[in-house]
């Protein structure tokens, strides 16, 4: 009778760190899944408003595109309830509605801030003034403005008289200046280029 050779005894400090290492790796790929659909719900919840808010905070330079076909570049100052404030390097302050905004993208691909390169647009702009609370209080102290208007192919420049709730008094620049009532919502953009 042969005996058959025994087997050479399993190095079980090796298996058992084989076992561990597979668990750790699984592990940090679950990690990775979860981290990725998360970002990804993240994003299915993200606003305008919210991604506009996360640029202002970290003071990124930006680019909107207008629906009118127009460039504005520089600094959010303000993320309202449907408008935003941006500072051109001028210091010019435009008002744009939300409405009015087909893009967003920033001035410059350097990340300032590398822990939140993303903005995830999930929040809402704790400022609640609109577009057109926003002209209205600007109307008082009648200031000097250019106006994107739909359908004119030019700004419009004026002084600023009145605003209501969907209506607009400019006193246009011209020879003799005239009175324009515009509705509130035909305007992209309210340029302010001095104090009344």
């Amino acid at each position: 009778m042969s005996r058959s050779p025994r087997p050479e005894p399993h190095d079980l400090d090796a298996d058992l760190a084989l076992l561990v290492g597979a668990a750790r790796a699984d592990e940090a790929l679950g990690a990775r899944v979860r981290e990725r659909n998360l970002r990804s719900a993240a994003g299915g919840e993200a606003t305008l408003a919210g991604v506009l808010l996360d640029l202002a905070e970290r003071d990124d330079d930006i680019v909107v595109r207008t629906q009118a076909g127009r460039t504005l570049q520089g600094g959010i100052v303000v993320v309202g309830a449907d408008m935003i404030a941006i500072r051109a390097g001028s210091g010019q302050v435009t008002y744009v509605p939300a409405r009015a905004i087909s893009s967003v993208r920033r001035r410059s691909r350097e990340v300032r801030h590398r822990g939140a390169a993303v903005p995830d647009g999930s929040r809402h702009p704790p400022v609640t003034t609109t577009f057109a609370v926003t002209v209205a209080a600007l109307a008082l102290e009648r200031p000097r403005v250019a106006l994107a208007v739909t359908g004119e192919p030019a700004l419009l420049n004026g002084e600023l008289r009145s605003a209501g709730v969907d209506l607009v008094t400019v006193q246009l620049d011209g020879d003799p200046p005239v009175l324009a009532y515009l509705a509130l919502a035909s305007l992209s953009e309210v340029v302010i280029l001095a104090s009344g």
